[in-house]
């Protein structure tokens, strides 16, 4: 919808589950060096707008939205990068079970690694104290008064329905209660509805994007 639907105004991109797995293994190292990113191709590629399908560059958007499954708990958070306000401002759809301190505690290494990110792509740069360069961490905000999940199975739902009103700015109009078996029906048939789209239309998604095994191949060519 971001990169397709000429009505959403917002300039957005996102990651995937793969992104979270990796800032958490790279975090401890880049608490103790912070060069550690350096060699983290993989995680590079997120930024640059190269690892997955229908993404974009971040240096050319003012927000990503990233779905980021607890590090202890079995749960679902959105998280939106304001890249202008250089913060990180957390969706949590639990917030009577979850306490904001736990919260927060999980969302530190994105709030460590993504500035060393934005910096390895010389997005931001690193800011001079008393002659030193520093990357600062991130901001971490909690976004209160939103709609709660009442079980404990909805919370993808919920992130993939804050990430919709996000983008398309009306997050206010978010209902409460909210529906999430008929958010679910709604998913499916916008899933399927896309997909006749393609079909009538004749295209694929993102037809120029080549996939990582394709562009390690051709690398290897190269060499050759």
């Amino acid at each position: 919808m971001a990169t397709f639907n000429k009505k959403i105004s917002k300039k957005v991109t996102t990651t995937d589950s793969f992104f979270g797995s990796m800032v958490r293994g790279i975090y401890p190292a880049v608490v103790e060096n912070s060069n550690a990113l350096a060699r983290q191709v993989s995680l590079l590629e997120y930024p640059q707008g190269e690892y997955m399908h229908c993404n974009t560059p971040w240096a050319e958007v003012d927000h990503v939205l990233m779905p980021i499954r607890m590090g202890v708990h079995a749960h679902w958070i959105l998280v939106h990068l304001d890249i202008r306000n250089r913060c990180l401002n957390v969706y949590n759809s639990c917030c009577a079970t979850l306490r904001d301190g736990e919260v927060r505690a999980d969302v530190q290494p994105f709030a460590l690694v993504i500035p060393h990110l934005m910096a390895n792509i010389d997005v931001w740069q690193p800011v001079i104290v008393n002659g030193i360069q520093r990357i600062e961490p991130l901001v971490v905000n909690l976004v209160h008064d939103i709609p709660q999940q009442s079980n404990g199975t909805d919370c993808g739902v919920f992130v993939i329905k804050y990430a919709e009103y996000f983008m398309n700015n009306n997050m206010e109009r978010m209902p409460n209660p909210f529906d999430a078996t008929s958010e679910r029906i709604y998913l499916a048939s916008q899933l399927y509805k896309h997909g006749l789209h393609k079909i009538n239309e004749g295209y694929e998604s993102d037809p120029n994007f080549l996939s990582r095994r394709e562009r390690k191949a051709r690398k290897g060519a190269n060499k050759k």
